[in-house]
């Protein structure tokens, strides 16, 4: 909303310090939670009426585990921001830790909390809220106070601000999940033989989206193209947030359908949503990459970042891994069968990140975003080869259709983006019909198979 009124008063060196930056930062933002997450979903699911006293522990010792893990990111920044940033380090520093040990733990319980209870109202209300503050601030900061990218920290700050006043009420005067200090070590150690197992899937899963802006900065790619560079991965991070409710909303369908773990009709249901999402994700891409230049005319007012639309189509194509790697992941974290996931993530990121020390130098900066693709796609479809997992699986899923099918749609798109608006009409209307064609003949074929 706000990048048609900012990018003018933007420059790819502001992109590129917000980049990285903010890369450090969601690189080790997982391991905040220490995969905690785990248990508190199992809890609520398998003992409604008691999760509460659990939950109340478990905040209480992630939030003593938050301040040693605050320092260890104020460390990370001080010797990971950029030259062109250094004269606003410390100012930088408080912007993105003082949140991580104040607010983040209320927000992960609160943001936990409401998707598992299924109250969509609240979170959207609480979106838009804090969403409003953000953009706001960001309006302000950047087009009138003329403040660069510290606007986008200032922004951010008061964001995380505004989001645990408006938890606050909910969460500790409405439910009671106060925290508890007083916690057992044996308690304690018997969540994290669950939990831990997560963490190296969790990093690996963020260290895979934002590695690359690391790798482009530690390779000394100048600036302004990591600049660009990030203009582009903005736009897969939009997508991701703006399908981000879909996920959560589908969580705890998965969830409640997998407690069902002896009706064939829940395992049939199951794949019907797998199926389902994955379908509305591949058409909602291939929409909005086929009109990628357009909405970058629209919203980026600045030639230099509207460079960055091709990267940002083969981004957001990327997401397609979403819906099949949520399949695998939520089976065997129902299961318990955590101790596997690392293989998933761990294997695609390493892999990311070797590819991109290899190629950015000869290929340049550009080519990152292909190895990011590619590093997805292995992510949403490596764990159907996992024995874990297909000793757990009932139905095929067929993840060789749905991956050539995802590879398909990035060449239709990469290769049209630059067709007439005219053109591009008609392959809209087009896709629209066959979609409408597929998802008939996929319900068919759902129904023979069942």
């Amino acid at each position: 909303m706000a990048l048609p009124i900012i990018t003018p008063h933007l420059t790819t060196t502001d992109y590129g310090v917000a980049g990285v930056v903010t890369a450090y930062v969601t690189a080790l933002g997982m391991v905040q939670s220490l995969g905690l997450s785990v248990v508190m979903v199992n809890t609520f699911v398998k003992h409604p009426t008691r999760f509460k006293w659990v939950w109340r522990q478990v905040h209480g010792f992630v939030s003593l585990w938050s301040v040693v893990y605050t320092m260890v990111i104020v460390g990370v920044l001080y010797f990971g921001i950029p030259e062109a940033a250094v004269e606003n380090r410390s100012l930088l520093i408080a912007l993105n830790c003082l949140p991580l040990l104040l607010f983040a733990t209320t927000e992960h319980q609160a943001n936990l909390f409401f998707q598992l209870s299924q109250r969509p109202v609240f979170i959207a209300l609480r979106s838009l809220a804090i969403g409003g503050v953000v953009v706001g601030l960001n309006i302000f900061t950047i087009a009138y106070l003329k403040l660069g990218y510290l606007g986008w920290f200032y922004a951010s700050f008061a964001g995380a601000g505004v989001g645990f006043v408006l938890n606050f009420h909910s969460i500790y005067v409405k439910e009671q999940l106060w925290p508890i200090f007083r916690l057992r070590l044996k308690r304690v150690r018997s969540w994290l033989r669950v939990s831990l197992p997560v963490v190296p899937h969790q990093v690996s899963f963020f260290i895979l989206d934002i590695s690359d802006k690391l790798i482009l900065s530690w390779l000394r790619v100048p600036l302004r193209q990591i600049g660009v560079y990030n203009v582009a991965s903005n736009f897969g991070s939009y997508f991701m947030a703006a399908s981000g409710a879909v996920v959560q909303a589908s969580s705890p369908f998965y969830m409640r359908l997998l407690a069902q773990q002896d009706s064939a009709s829940a395992t049939q249901q199951v794949r019907r949503l797998t199926f389902s999402l994955q379908a509305m994700y591949l058409v909602a891409t291939t929409l909005v990459c086929l009109w990628m230049r357009e909405i970058f005319g629209v919203l980026i007012r600045n030639a230099d970042l509207q460079q960055a639309y091709q990267l940002a189509i083969v981004i957001v194509m990327a997401q397609n891994f979403r819906p099949m790697y949520l399949a695998v992941v939520n089976l065997l974290t129902y299961r318990e069968l955590t101790g596997r996931l690392w293989r998933i993530s761990l294997v695609a990121a390493l892999s990311n990140i070797l590819l991109n020390f290899l190629l950015i130098p000869v290929l340049g900066y550009k080519v990152a975003a292909f190895t990011t693709f590619a590093a997805f796609m292995c992510m949403g479809y490596a764990g159907y080869f996992l024995k874990e997992y297909r000793t757990q699986m009932a139905l095929r899923y067929y993840p060789g259709f749905w991956f050539i099918l995802t590879i398909a749609a990035l060449s239709f798109v990469y290769s049209f983006s630059g067709v007439s608006v005219e053109l591009k009409t008609m392959l809209t209307a087009v896709l629209f019909g066959v979609s409408i064609l597929g998802a008939a003949l996929l319900q068919k074929k759902l129904k023979l198979t069942s």
